[in-house]
């Protein structure tokens, strides 16, 4: 058989085979996945139901973090307007309430004293057109409800005195109580809230229907017990955002989203319906045996979701079931995903009729019927053009093939005269180039004695060459070892093999051998804290294609663990395809340069005497605290600190103990601070403190008297006992100033303050210290017209 009828059937036989397999798997597969294509869109329609009941539980969730932002942000309000913009007083004369029971309407004839607005009664007003004093002025700032409430009795009933939630009748709630123990018997769990003087936000029970709310302890005058609480809220289905955007979701052509409540009251009842048709209508009251047997089983599943709260994020649960609304034909397959929303008691029901995804099955199935007439018709063109491709291609291997056979047998009978064609580029063209440099190798072998001869005498040359090289390397050898800087060759591979190193590597305390002979790999003896930092700007500059050399600075440390800085100069060796093999370069000792900056730089920064960080220093973090606690939207605080009566320390036992007992001062001093806290000394006995990232001003208080505690212990000074105490002012960003000057300016003013009643003290800053000589200020210390109690006048 013929080398052309070989390759034409071969590549037909292939090409048949191919074909062949192509289309017996796709219509196999076409059978399999018409099989399973319901499976898979059905798998699709769970997912979509329950990404989108999940979506509308985190819109639930994200609308009452939002909500209980802004109840924080009402209680904050109300009790402004209650407590710092007026006064509040409940020890007005006795009058008589008919208190009525939320929960079970009883009444209780309770005698209480009137409780005031400054110096007015908040009077007994039930009509919301007649104005009320405080819950007025919150709900029209911030479009809650409002209520003042005072507590009747020691089991702690909560009697509403003003308010602007609405009762039964459309008039104020007011009147209306919060018993201390709910109609079960169980604790009402606001009241347990309030009682411990905690504030309490979440859902709740208020007057007949559920709200979001935020709850208020109120104290009395001397701090030690409830005497009333103050009240923010919003009625929890008035959340018209979030009705909307649930109303507005479809799934498919003709699937929503409903939600209905979980227990209580509220249970099967319609919170959100289909376009709000049929909102307040409870299912498990309704005629129809179908969806009051469904409702049941959304209440069951939904007790099972509970359960399940923790277990993973959204616990969704999917349920197949049969349903007809008001004007339907006939029963409907449906499917749904139940999620349950424990903090509004809130079944979130996203459902889809099945019918609305049959389309989709249908055109599937279709496209997988096209895709087979399609591979079919290629399939047959793929072996008609292979056909005629074959032809062509053994034509062409062929005709090449036997032009070469006759000039092989001519060449064979001695004419090394004869050339093959080498025009064509490829295997064939390859091999006659190939076949032609030979033949003009053998016409040359004859004539080859004189460029042998010529060849030995080159090879003579070089070897020469080379021997005089050889001397001159060992001459630069011998001026490295005599010279500070370290020559080395290592190995990319892992770990940095080294193949070369000089011998004044001793220099370092180590030996050259141990490199040499493996015990020792370069990364072995680079710092490990510098290591990670070293490779990584080597694989750097070894993957750029083109670099120039790479300087480095790291730390080293021999055997015996003594540590040395160098600079590192290295250069890459790069093999003929481009890949890194070795680097090589120079290594310098630069020990005492380093030495030489980090003394430059703690001279710069820190006190020589105490070692604490100087003004500029101290500046400098001040700047960045401020910038940071502006951030997070927190206090920062300077405690300005000077020793009382240092002088006489220098003036009774000379500079040299007062130097001492400031360099144990400032010991004392850093231990009554956090790790991120910065102390200082400005200079002289005086110290600066910076506390940052403070969620309350009280916890000043507890530094300041740790200072005071730690700085009474007496101090031992070349055997002399020194008692020495401290006075510190105190100011906080951003209340006391925004910027560092003011900050320590206020801070001073607080310090001499301090002082000035008496010293071994501490002053939080008050604007009026500015505005009064401190002879004024002090005078009203001492007549009892008080700037202190620095914490109260300052929130």
């Amino acid at each position: 058989m013929k080398i052309r009828t070989k390759i034409i059937g071969m590549g037909l036989l292939l090409v048949l085979l191919t074909a062949t397999s192509i289309v017996g798997i796709a219509m196999y597969q076409e059978n399999v996945l018409k099989r399973n294509v319901g499976d898979e869109v059905d798998l699709l329609v769970r997912s979509e139901i329950k990404n989108v009941a999940q979506n509308v539980y985190l819109m639930c969730r994200t609308m009452q973090e939002t909500l209980e932002q802004m109840l924080e942000h009402g209680l904050n309000v109300i009790a402004d307007v209650a407590t710092r913009q007026g006064d509040l007083d409940f020890k007005g004369s006795p009058t008589t309430w008919q208190a009525v029971n939320q929960f079970t309407d009883e009444t209780t004839e309770v005698t209480l004293p009137k409780v005031l607005y400054n110096g007015s009664w908040l009077g007994r007003n039930a009509d919301l057109n007649s104005p009320t004093a405080i819950v007025d002025e919150v709900t029209a700032l911030l479009g809650v409800t409002c209520t003042v409430f005072q507590r009747m009795n020691e089991a702690g009933d909560m009697l509403r005195v003003a308010t602007t939630v609405p009762g039964l009748h459309k008039n104020r709630a007011i009147s209306t109580y919060i018993p201390r123990y709910n109609p079960d018997g169980s604790s009402n769990p606001v009241i347990d809230t309030l009682l411990k003087g905690e504030t309490y936000t979440g859902r709740a029970y208020v007057v007949n229907a559920w709200y979001l709310t935020g709850y208020q302890p109120l104290w009395n005058p001397s701090g030690t017990k409830v005497v009333g609480a103050l009240y923010v809220g919003q009625k929890q289905e008035n959340v018209t955002s979030l009705r909307r955007g649930i109303m507005d979701i479809v799934i498919g052509q003709s699937g929503y989203v409903a939600v209905i409540g979980g227990k209580g009251g509220q249970q099967g009842k319609y919170i959100i319906s289909r376009d709000g048709q049929r909102d307040g209508e409870n299912l498990l009251q309704v005629d129809d045996a179908l969806q009051k047997t469904q409702a049941e089983k959304y209440i069951q599943l939904a007790v099972s979701l509970e359960n399940k709260q923790g277990a993973e994020a959204i616990p969704v649960v999917m349920n197949r079931y049969v349903w007809q609304n008001s004007g339907d034909q006939g029963p409907r397959d449906k499917i749904a995903a139940l999620a349950y929303f424990e903090p509004w008691d809130w079944i979130i029901i996203a459902s889809a009729y099945e019918e609305d995804f049959y389309p989709v099955r249908q055109r599937m199935a279709s496209a997988l019927s096209n895709m087979i007439g399609w591979i079919t018709g290629v399939a047959s063109i793929i072996i008609v053009l292979s056909l005629l491709i074959g032809y062509y291609v053994a034509r062409g291997i062929v005709r090449p093939l036997e032009k070469a056979m006759e000039v092989f047998e001519q060449i064979g009978q001695g004419r090394l005269d004869l050339q093959l064609n080498t025009e064509d580029q490829d295997e064939i063209g390859q091999l006659s180039r190939s076949f032609n440099s030979m033949v003009v190798n053998l016409s040359d072998i004859t004539a080859s004695r004189d460029e042998l001869n010529h060849e030995i005498i080159e090879r003579i040359r070089i070897e020469n060459e080379l021997r005089e090289t050889s001397d001159r390397g060992e001459d630069l050898e011998q001026i490295v070892n005599n010279s500070p800087v370290v020559a080395f060759l290592w190995s990319a591979e892992d770990g940095w093999p080294v193949e070369y190193v000089s011998p004044n590597i001793c220099q370092f305390g180590l030996d050259a051998e141990d490199f040499h002979k493996g015990r020792l790999l370069f990364s072995s003896v680079v710092h490990e804290e510098d290591l990670a930092r070293v490779q990584a700007a080597v694989d750097r500059h070894s993957a750029a294609p083109v670099g120039r050399n790479l300087a480095l600075e790291y730390r080293i440390l021999n055997r015996r663990g003594e540590e040395f800085w160098i600079e590192n100069r290295l250069w890459l060796r790069r093999n003929n395809a481009g890949k890194v093999t070795h680097c090589q370069g120079v290594v310098l000792d630069i020990t005492s340069r380093k030495k030489a900056e980090e003394s430059i730089h703690k001279l710069a920064f820190y006190d020589n005497l105490t070692g604490l960080p100087n003004r500029s220093l101290f500046m400098n973090r001040l700047q960045q605290a401020l910038a940071q606690a502006q951030r997070d939207e927190r206090l920062a605080a300077l405690l300005f600190i000077d020793l009382d009566r240092f002088k006489e320390v220098n003036d009774q036992y000379g500079h040299a103990v007062g130097d001492k007992l400031l360099h144990a001062v400032g010991l004392r001093l850093a231990s009554c601070i956090r790790q991120n806290d910065t102390l200082a000394r400005l200079g002289g006995d005086e110290f600066i403190m910076l506390i940052s990232s403070l969620k309350k001003a009280e916890d000043l208080r507890r530094v300041a008297d740790k200072i005071l505690s730690n700085m009474a212990e007496p101090f031992c000074i070349d055997q002399h006992r020194l008692d020495i105490s401290t006075s510190i002012g105190i100011a906080l960003y951003p209340q006391d100033g925004e910027d560092t000057d003011l900050l320590l300016k206020r801070a001073d003013v607080a310090m001499y303050v301090a002082k000035d009643m008496g010293r071994n003290g501490y002053c939080f800053y008050n604007s009026k210290m500015e505005r009064n000589s401190r002879q004024g200020y002090i005078q009203k210390m001492v007549t009892g017209d008080s700037y202190l109690r620095p914490y109260d006048e300052m929130v």
